[in-house]
């Protein structure tokens, strides 16, 4: 539930504006092939996490790769859990002044939304996993609402024809899908000592699929409704689909409901980043300061003037392929070691 409100926050509303105006029509067909794709790096994920006997992340990389480069390793770790906070929060309170909010002030949101995931890092991740729980069935509900309602307004020819330009808008659209799902992968590394039972392939597989489906849903209604042309032209394709719901001849404007499960995702994402960034250090009696201090520098990250045609230029460009390559580096990395250490042992 953790996986699915985070993750699914980034999935679901974060990376689709950015994948329609790079693939535009063939965005949907991006989703499909990187998920044919996945059953290799989940794979990877699952050998690494079996090998790993619920250790803690921060001294498995001290035994494997000594504290020099562990230490590396986490500092990089600690900055793309805090970009993973600080990104979502930012496109969250840019939505949220646009849309609903126009004069409230950005120190008022920012700071309240930063106290509210501030506390629940503080008391742990079952905390965070007990509002995940309570969260989760109507985000999933209301998901369901919005899908069904505006069945009506749906035209999937317009998914077709594919490939009109070549594979050029493929490949483009392959860093944003990848990134969101390559977060799976970079979140239970985090979390896996944690959790009282471990994982196999067919729960990881499941989750992948469950995270490539919030992904298609919206990302097909937005081009059977506006078009391909008309969606990439949009900055919030998930909203937009909530502004068009008719319930009915009497009841419409109902997007106010999308309020609640974008922030339910924002919530639960921000905590979990910070939480992972105490967590992360391992510091036995000053877990708090790490947390703290990453709740302070997103305020002051958010209270720096960036336009928003800057924001998404750089996630485009720099964010997501870093990102992409930093996981997927890391996990042929950390499969290597293991296997070069089974085969010393045997020797």
């Amino acid at each position: 539930m953790i996986i699915m409100l985070s993750v699914g926050l980034m999935n679901h509303v974060i990376i689709i504006p950015l994948l329609l105006e790079a693939s535009k029509r063939d965005a949907w067909l991006v989703v499909l092939l990187v998920f044919v794709a996945s059953p290799v790096w989940i794979g990877c994920l699952n050998y690494i996490i079996q090998n790993m006997n619920n250790q803690h992340m921060k001294k498995w990389l001290d035994q494997h790769f000594g504290k020099f480069l562990s230490a590396i390793l986490v500092i990089i770790y600690s900055l793309l859990l805090w970009l993973m906070g600080f990104i979502s929060l930012k496109d969250t309170l840019t939505w949220t002044i646009a849309s609903y909010l126009p004069q409230t002030p950005i120190l008022v949101l920012a700071g309240t939304t930063l106290v509210a995931s501030f506390f629940a890092a503080f008391q742990g991740l079952r905390t965070i996993a007990i509002v995940s729980g309570i969260l989760l069935p109507f985000v999933v509900i209301l998901g369901h609402l919005v899908a069904i309602a505006n069945f009506q307004f749906k035209d999937y020819t317009l998914l077709f024809p594919l490939l009109e330009n070549g594979t050029t808008p493929l490949w483009k659209g392959v860093p944003y899908v990848a990134g969101g799902l390559l977060e799976l992968s970079f979140l239970m590394l985090l979390i896996q000592h944690k959790l009282t039972k471990k994982t196999g392939f067919k729960s990881l597989m499941l989750m992948c699929f469950i995270l490539t489906g919030l992904t298609l849903g919206p990302l097909m209604g937005s081009i059977a409704i506006f078009g391909p042309d008309e969606a990439a032209n949009q900055r919030y394709p998930a909203y937009a689909q909530w502004r068009i719901v008719r319930l009915g001849e009497y009841v419409e404007h109902v997007n106010f409901f999308s309020i609640y499960q974008w922030l339910s995702g924002t919530f639960i994402r921000v905590s979990l980043s910070i939480y992972l960034l105490g967590e992360l250090w391992n510091l036995q009696k000053r877990r708090w300061l790490p947390v703290l201090f990453g709740a302070l520098a997103m305020l002051v990250a958010i209270l720096l003037p960036m336009s928003d045609m800057a924001f998404l230029d750089s996630l485009g460009r720099f964010y997501f392929p870093s990102f992409c390559i930093f996981t997927a580096g890391t996990l042929i990395l950390y499969i290597g070691r293991i296997i070069i250490s089974r085969i010393s042992q045997k020797e």
